[in-house]
């Protein structure tokens, strides 16, 4: 990992452009999954897993914070109490976040601005004044255009709990906290590969297709932590499956956008939980990732069964 000095991505900014900046991690870091919910989880995302004498467990996260998230559910509080080891999808540490951030900017001297369509760059100025009469473009102009589209879609939940951690940095830290072993299953760089493997063309289109879908789906947030908090497999993935990409101009984009971000992340999560696993027999492991990971065909779940492993969920 490339260690940097934190200042480096926070130069130049203040006040309202600092928090902004601040929510970059919690809002890329994982899966497409969001919420707000005041609601507990009723019916968590978590499997235990196992082969011979070996298990271990995993859990389906969401990268948003919301107060009601800061009390693990009574399953998942069992699981983290009987495990060594504790990795997310990347590292929590304050180093590794504050790289993420820095990835996330531009050192090429352009701006949004200089990037985007006139067309496009309207309609966002305009969807973050929808948010808040205060919001404007000036905070983000730094931004890859692929990490302002991430921002853009969870913005409106994030500004409601703009303090609190995601539960993958509760979970992160209550482990870190008794001594358990923690980590990060991807480095930084991994993840945020899948992204800028996209094109300038592909990515124009993917904000395309985000505003698309935001200025017509205000309540998907809503919806989708009802589904989350339910814990309802096929529900959740029908509902993640219909969200962006509709119209056919999308169509190649998403199967791209999927094969990078979901599928070849999966195979490589999947590798490398098998390996940890297979050089610590005797240590259980909990493994907590995006709900996404682990939901429909070639997830993570899908690809240990092809290895023999069992996967129950956890009720």
């Amino acid at each position: 990992m490339i260690v940097i000095n934190p200042n480096y991505c926070l130069s130049g900014f203040k006040g309202a452009e600092m928090k902004f900046l601040r929510l970059l991690v919690y809002l890329l870091l994982g899966s497409v999954l969001a919420a707000a919910s005041s609601d507990a989880i009723k019916n968590p995302f978590l499997w235990h897993v196992s082969k011979g004498d070996t298990e271990f467990y995993l859990f389906g996260t969401m990268h948003l914070a919301d107060p009601s998230l800061q009390v693990l559910p009574e399953t998942l509080g069992k699981a983290l109490e009987r495990s060594d080891a504790v990795y997310t999808e990347v590292s929590m540490e304050p180093a590794e976040q504050l790289e993420s951030t820095r990835l996330m900017q531009r050192t090429d001297g352009r701006t949004l601005q200089g990037t985007l369509s006139a067309p496009l760059y309207q309609r966002s100025a305009a969807y973050l004044r929808s948010l808040n009469p205060a919001l404007n473009m000036q905070p983000f102009e730094k931004m890859k255009l692929w990490a302002f589209s991430a921002i853009l879609q969870f913005l409106e939940a994030q500004l409601n709990h703009p303090s609190l951690p995601a539960i993958d940095s509760v979970i992160y830290q209550k482990a870190k906290k008794e001594g358990k072993e923690v980590g990060g299953i991807e480095t930084v760089e991994e993840q945020l590969a899948a992204m800028e493997a996209l094109s300038d063309q592909e990515q124009q289109l993917m904000h395309e297709a985000t505003l698309d879908y935001l200025e017509q789906n205000r309540e998907y947030v809503e919806i989708m932590q009802k589904l989350y908090i339910n814990g309802d497999e096929k529900a959740l993935m029908k509902y993640l499956t219909s969200m962006m990409f509709q119209e056919e101009k999308y169509r190649a984009l998403e199967a791209r956008f999927l094969q990078l971000i979901l599928y070849e992340r999966n195979r490589r999560m999947a590798q490398r939980i098998i390996e940890k696993v297979s050089e610590n027999p005797k240590k259980v492991y909990l493994f907590a990732f995006g709900a996404m990971h682990f939901l429909d065909k070639d997830s993570v779940i899908v690809l240990l069964e092809k290895e023999g492993f069992e996967v129950v969920r956890v009720r």
